[in-house]
């Protein structure tokens, strides 16, 4: 019998175990001791559970008529029956949480993840910041990541300055991740659920560290490429003369965006858009040259677009619908026109912005399927206060024409500035009555009660002062019911 040698052998090869790639994170399921650690860290003794995705029955009916929540104990089985949880609430916060809709592949292990998620968790993890908890939908390839904050507080109405810089971090790593804008950052998927619902996300713990919320941020942002925040200065500008100067380069930008505002307007009024030849997904898109598009202006012109038609359709004018139609025509351009170049969505904050200016372009607009009322600029205090002393001085000489000159071409033309100020205001103080009027009249008829004065204000938006003038002058005129 022969031995075997080294070199007769050579040619067999021996099989090698091919390693999946999980983005750097641990495929280890949570164990007791982990979901031990997480309660610690919650720092609750109970928790707002739901059993199922109908959130209804996560509340019960008392018999005042009113609803509380379904609470469980942290160490109760009750609360693994539980697929959805709370683990936060308005006034504390110990974990953030991001909720991630781009689809995997089923089998609910870390590999099973977005491929594009799976890179950016390993950038997190290579700068430190990777999340503590890994929820994984088997079905899929969803996900939950969360990670463990400092403690954060708010006021009774979950206002602070802490909870707006959650909010932030929140945003800003979600957009990094591709996250579900419309996740309620309420109910999540329960990390301590023991139930075997087939869809049950596989939980994996990555590690226990807390981290600070302003660290958090900065290093996301300088992932993401977003400029960092900065307080705004108080005094930006060395003299009146560059003030000046300033607000006027503002006013020709404005002008310029307003012109566009009155193109988009008119085109809207001529009903030809929809047969459009430029149109594709509904976007008309502005080309600089042969297969390179206009990316901003596209999207802003069908962000005004779209301001035009909601308020025509007597719908609001959200920030989140108009961002919405904003990068969807962004997207849209930069795919049939991007000519190579990246993708540079501007950021959220700057987003936000044009959000407003478009708010302001719709609801000042002279159309005559309804009429505007006008948006508040932007400047600091002291710039106000420099131009209004400024402008004290072009006061002065105004009421020298009023004295000298009464009923010249000025004075007139000011009156009938004055006459459509009141009527506008007017007319709007009567839909504002009414408005106020028909909401306390439904709310009688659906509760049998008179809505109290806040409810009236969150509902309406309206003033404390503006919604006790509008009651008393109902309650004067008999056209409000009587408790």
């Amino acid at each position: 019998m022969s031995i075997p040698t080294q070199a007769h052998d050579a040619h067999i090869k021996t099989p090698t175990r091919v390693e999946r790639d999980r983005g750097g994170l641990d495929n280890t399921p949570a164990s007791t001791t982990d979901r031990d650690l997480l309660r610690a860290h919650l720092g609750r003794d109970v928790l707002h559970g739901s059993i199922g995705r109908d959130f209804s029955k996560a509340y019960r009916r008392n018999a005042d008529g009113t609803s509380s929540p379904r609470m469980y104990r942290v160490d109760s089985d009750a609360l693994g029956r539980c697929e959805y949880v709370m683990l936060t609430n308005k006034q504390y916060a110990t974990v953030l949480v991001v909720d991630v809709d781009q689809v995997g592949s089923s089998g609910g292990d870390p590999a099973d993840l977005n491929p594009y998620v799976r890179d950016v968790v390993r950038s997190l993890i290579s700068h430190n910041i990777g999340p503590a908890w890994v929820g994984i939908n088997p079905t899929n390839g969803k996900s939950q990541f969360i990670w463990l904050i400092d403690p954060v507080y708010a006021d009774r109405e979950g206002k602070s300055a802490q909870m707006k810089l959650l909010a932030a971090t929140t945003r800003v790593l979600g957009e990094l991740l591709d996250h579900d804008p419309h996740f309620s950052h309420r109910f999540s998927r329960n990390p301590f659920y023991t139930g075997k619902a087939p869809t049950a996300y596989r939980w994996y713990r990555q590690h226990n560290r807390v981290l600070r919320l302003g660290d958090l941020i900065k290093q996301v942002r300088d992932m993401a490429g977003h400029d960092q925040f900065e307080a705004a200065p108080r005094q930006r500008f060395s003299s009146g003369r560059e003030l000046i100067n300033a607000v006027k380069s503002r006013r020709e930008e404005a002008q310029a965006f307003r012109a566009l505002a009155n193109d988009v307007e008119s085109e809207l009024a001529d009903g030809f858009d929809q047969y459009d030849p430029e149109l594709i997904d509904g976007v008309r898109v502005l080309w600089i040259t042969q297969g390179t598009a206009a990316r901003d202006e596209t999207a802003f012109r069908h962000a005004l677009k779209t301001g035009h038609r909601l308020r025509s359709n007597g719908q609001r004018l959200t920030d989140a619908a108009i961002i919405d139609a904003y990068e969807h025509a962004y997207n849209i351009a930069h795919t049939h026109g991007g000519a190579g170049r990246d993708r540079e969505l501007p950021p959220m904050r700057d987003r936000q912005t044009m959000a407003r200016r478009v708010r302001g372009y719709v609801t000042q607009s002279k159309s005559e399927a309804y009429s505007g009322y006008s948006a508040p600029g932007k400047a600091t205090s002291s710039e106000r206060k420099a131009l209004a002393t400024m402008g004290r001085r072009g006061g002065k000489k105004a009421a020298q024409r009023w004295k000298t000159d009464p009923e010249g071409k000025y004075a007139q033309e000011r009156r009938e500035t004055l006459s459509k100020t009141h009527k506008r205001k007017k007319i709007q103080g009567l839909s504002n009555r009414q408005k106020v009027g028909q909401f306390v009249t439904s709310f009688w008829i659906e509760t049998d009660r008179v809505p109290s004065w806040n409810e009236i204000q969150k509902e309406t938006g309206l003033s404390r002062a503006t919604v006790a003038r509008h009651v008393a002058a109902l309650k004067k005129a008999g056209e409000l019911p009587v408790e």
